[in-house]
């Protein structure tokens, strides 16, 4: 055989194969060309109750704003349909010292429940605001003066008045879990 004839075929050859090779490759997505992965869709009934403000003088208060957010952190996961994230997972957000918007989408929730706690003697105030995250809009807002005798009330007329600001319909056993409280302090 001709030796031009060889050098030809190979040539020949070797332009099939490449433009094989870039054809296939043009129609195969690489792994590198994956799509984005595309931020998780966040429930719009879904909440974190971030740590209460403690405005208490006395040091032998230290926890008592913690066992409040606890106790409305508890009654609203008796709700099916609602997304509570978990006291441990907003236990570093400290009170007054954020950014709501990022906190929510960090914590992946559309809605925030912030508030303080005083209390002396026998009485105590718990303040608390409602916020919609994405729009960094209260949406509600209350404030109970109260005896310290009632403050499993207050702690269920706030997981309650969660719930209705959300819209979340209740069957009775999750209105009877929301009602239920502990012992009196």
């Amino acid at each position: 055989m001709n030796r031009s004839i060889i050098i030809a075929a190979v040539v020949i050859s070797a332009a099939i194969l490449v433009n094989g090779y870039f054809d296939r490759a043009a129609r195969v997505p690489h792994a590198a060309q994956a799509p984005e992965k595309q931020p998780p869709v966040v429930r719009e009934k879904s909440i974190a109750v971030l740590p209460f403000q403690d405005l208490s003088s006395s040091e032998e208060n230290a926890g008592f704003a913690d066992g409040i957010q606890q106790e409305i952190i508890n009654r609203l996961t008796k709700v099916h349909d609602l997304k509570v994230v978990s006291a441990e997972a907003v236990k570093g957000y400290q009170p007054a010292v954020r950014d709501l918007r990022e906190v929510a989408k960090q914590l992946g929730v559309a809605n925030l429940l912030e508030g303080s706690v005083q209390h002396a003697a026998n009485r105590v105030r718990v303040v608390v605001q409602f916020v919609d995250a994405k729009t960094d809009t209260h949406l509600w807002a209350e404030r109970y003066d109260r005896e310290l005798t009632d403050l499993f009330v207050i702690e269920r007329e706030i997981a309650k008045a969660v719930v209705d600001q959300l819209g979340t319909p209740l069957s009775r056993a999750e209105e009877a879990a929301i009602a239920a409280g502990g012992s009196q302090p």
